[in-house]
């Protein structure tokens, strides 16, 4: 499966889980996603979106993670649809909910915090 040439480096969480920290920017804001995969391509995770005069929102979101393909859903209407273009560089489209599109790109970080977005995900 191609997807497991991505998560080859990734830790592996005790239950099972595959959890990655991706982190990119859009304009004038960062963003940092803790992403959980289970071992069906299943996502779940949390995006933090820092707004360039400090404010951060936060969106729960889930999907799925098909061979090259990744999407990820907001329950709002934002949905990305992309691709791992390399093992450590997701890209895609994200449709905002009133249909406009923005290109996001994200790189794999270090994953000290990832453990932390997941089990504020999964107690919701």
């Amino acid at each position: 499966m191609v997807f497991m040439q991505h998560c080859a480096p990734i830790a592996r969480a005790a239950d099972g889980e595959r959890r990655e920290l991706w982190t990119g920017s859009l304009y004038s804001s960062t963003f940092r996603a803790g992403i959980c995969i289970k071992s069906n391509g299943d996502i779940y995770g949390a995006v933090y979106l820092r707004q360039a005069g400090g404010a951060v929102d936060r969106y729960t979101i889930s999907g799925k993670v098909d061979g090259d393909g990744i999407t990820a859903r907001h329950h709002s209407g934002h949905e990305f649809k992309g691709y791992f273009a390399s093992g450590d560089t997701v890209q895609g489209d994200l449709t905002l909910k009133n249909g406009h599109k923005l290109n996001v790109r994200a790189l794999r970080g270090p994953e000290p915090e990832v453990d932390e977005f997941c089990r504020l995900v999964r107690q919701q």
